[in-house]
């Protein structure tokens, strides 16, 4: 067994297939996740529609009660000041995603609030979340009243369609329904393993308010070009036009040592790209999400790094 592979915490379970061209590929088999630290931001009041609407790339406006979309909160700039899933509430919108996002997100509704009746509302301490996977059972994905244990499910994408995210005070309830439908619960570790394999990019791993929401590579799940105005539509709106960006996210494979976070990749003596989220497989291989130059945007692109080789996916 690779190191790689051995020193995995042992909550996470996998297995190992052969593929047709004789690599080996780690399927991790956790379904449930358990993060203990996510955004989570009410924005409430009667106005909470007519601010969200204008500072989201999405059409929030659209969204039914219980219903949600994913989105990137832009400034003026079009900068990507966040990115979050965000629902339908009775009385606004519940904003979840990656963790840290709650105060630059309720700032910027804040800064854009005049006499409107709306009020963010940081509720990131108060929830843990678990995270569950679509090929979770069925007796927990859709029979479970969540509600029996003060929780409340949210549908997203993070680790494909159909994710399940569970908030809850209460987490030894959550916990203890997962484990007596037969699913053990892994670590934030795991989580950010299987997203990888996802394709799921992580707001303050893989981008930051550097970016562009175009160079996430999420267009048609993140942006609506027909919502009307928002803060940063011009800069969105043009890049579409233009049709290009001159980097963005990818799904790299390598091979050789293990990257570590950060690493480099170059191509004929230039650096092409970065990669910012790894999962280990076998036999000296990794799958990446990581920035790629705009030479390096097609499937097949190659690339290496100290001491591996990396092609796009």
């Amino acid at each position: 067994m690779p190191a790689s592979i051995e020193c995995l915490p042992a909550s996470i379970r996998l297995t190992l297939a052969m593929r047709l061209d004789n690599t080996i590929e780690i399927t991790f088999m956790n379904t449930i996740f358990r993060l203990d630290e996510v955004t989570v931001l009410d924005v409430v009041g009667d106005d909470a529609q007519t601010i969200l609407h204008n500072l989201t790339t999405n059409d929030v406006k659209a969204l039914q009660q219980g219903c949600g979309c994913e989105t990137f909160i832009t400034e003026v700039r079009g900068r990507t000041i966040g990115h979050v899933e965000a629902y339908r509430t009775a009385d606004g919108f519940r904003l979840i995603g990656a963790p840290g996002q709650a105060e630059t997100i309720a700032n910027q509704t804040e800064k854009y609030t005049i006499t409107e009746d709306v009020q963010p509302q940081d509720r990131s301490g108060d929830f843990t979340a678990f995270v569950i996977h679509p090929q979770a059972s069925s007796s927990l994905r859709d029979e479970t009243d969540w509600t029996q244990c003060n929780a409340i499910a949210f549908d997203t994408q993070w680790l494909g369609t159909s994710t399940l995210v569970v908030l809850t005070e209460t987490p030894g309830a959550v916990e203890q329904v997962c484990v007596s439908c037969g699913e053990p619960v892994a670590d934030q570790q795991a989580f950010h393993m299987a997203r990888v394999q996802a394709g799921f990019p992580w707001y303050g791993i893989d981008f930051s308010e550097k970016n562009l929401p175009q160079e996430v590579n999420r267009i048609e799940q993140t942006i609506s070009f027909t919502k009307g105005c928002y803060l940063g539509q011009e800069t969105v709106a043009r890049l579409d036009a233009l049709g290009q960006v001159q980097k963005q996210l990818v799904r790299w494979q390598t091979e050789g040592s293990m990257p570590a976070p950060g690493s480099e990749v170059s191509s004929a003596n230039k650096v092409v790209g970065r990669l910012t989220s790894l999962c280990p497989t076998a036999e000296n291989q990794a799958i990446a999400i990581g920035i790629a130059r705009r030479s390096h945007f097609d499937p097949g692109s190659a690339a290496s790094g100290e001491g591996f080789e990396a092609v796009v996916r």
